[in-house]
């Protein structure tokens, strides 16, 4: 209990902080406002959600023990939102994967291919088909199910299939993310080669290639043990303690990864990285009065340009960037 007091609490503020930041940071500036990036926002909501819905639900079903978070007919809603956004996150990983393998193969093409219209479909089926994987207890449910959860019974023979196909979801779908980076990648230096200095599409590419593959490194990080977790919940022989410790070393890292994601785009992202200092500038008080009562203003504009003739310039020099993951 005295770790979960202290894990979580940091970590469900992070989660919230951060990718609150993303999407205020999207809302506020209106070069970002592409059709590829509705991916990446819509990943900054999923990680938002996990730390607003998903971990204080876990939390409850793991250390409440009732009727209501030990009986098996409602037990799930408490690991639901869990399975939810988890299964969510892989997905809009895989779209975004699928973005920039078109970006890379046919650049011209790519704002013809990518629509807005596509992109919200993509989307809506995306959260369509999450919904229903985390209401698959409902959808399927299984008679022999023991009807008090918390104790370490085995489950039923439903429920055992559904938390196999779990454990082997999450490795399977990284073969395929890497796969598409390998072959992302083999064109992109390929490309390289062929051009005795780096274009501004070149150095685009290669720079959006590094963020991603930290983002898909840092999701088979997280994601991985949890694998481990399932297999040895249906096969493992344990008691109730020994389960709830390996229960949290291997699901502490997949919510963590709600946290790395807003991580990476501030360190990769100059807009990212230019409005957090305009927020901690404007929490501390030190700007101007008027820029203080007119609310956040957009990143970029003339109130939050430096001042001095050495700052313009370099400000100047430098264009904004298109997208949050590949300035």
């Amino acid at each position: 209990m005295l770790a979960y007091g202290i894990l979580y609490p940091p970590l469900i503020m992070a989660t919230i902080l951060g990718n609150a930041l993303v999407i205020l940071t999207f809302i506020k500036t209106k070069s970002l406002h592409e059709a590829s990036n509705y991916f990446l926002i819509s990943l900054a909501v999923t990680d938002l959600l996990t730390g607003v819905i998903s971990i204080p639900c876990h939390l409850i079903g793991r250390l409440i023990i009732s009727p209501v978070t030990c009986w098996t007919s409602t037990r799930f809603l408490f690991f639901m939102p869990t399975v939810m956004l988890s299964s969510a996150s892989v997905y809009h990983l895989l779209a975004i994967a699928v973005d920039r393998l078109i970006s890379v193969y046919r650049p011209l093409q790519h704002a013809s291919i990518v629509t807005p219209f596509r992109v919200q479909v993509s989307l809506a089926t995306m959260w369509i088909f999450n919904i229903c994987f985390g209401l698959l207890p409902v959808i399927v449910p299984d008679p022999s199910d023991p009807e008090w959860a918390c104790r370490p019974e085995p489950y039923g023979h439903q429920l055992n299939a559904i938390t196999l196909t779990i454990a082997g979801f999450i490795p399977l779908h990284f073969v395929v993310l890497i796969a598409l980076y390998v072959v992302m990648l083999y064109k992109a230096a390929n490309h390289i080669t062929r051009h005795s200095q780096l274009t501004k599409h070149v150095q685009t590419q290669r720079h959006g290639l590094a963020t991603m593959s930290m983002i898909v490194g840092a999701f088979g990080l997280c994601f991985l043990p949890s694998s481990f977790l399932y297999i040895y919940e249906v096969y493992g022989e344990y008691t109730m303690k020994q389960l709830i410790i390996i229960q949290t070393i291997c699901e502490y890292p997949v919510f963590m990864n709600s946290v790395i994601n807003p991580v990476i785009y501030c360190l990769r992202n100059r807009d990212l990285r230019g409005f957090m200092k305009d927020t901690a500038h404007g929490i501390v008080g030190r700007r101007a009065g008027s820029e203080r009562n007119s609310g956040w203003p957009e990143y970029g504009s003339t109130s939050m340009r430096p001042t001095s003739v050495r700052s313009v310039n370099r400000v100047k020099r430098e264009e904004p960037s298109s997208s949050i993951l590949y300035p």
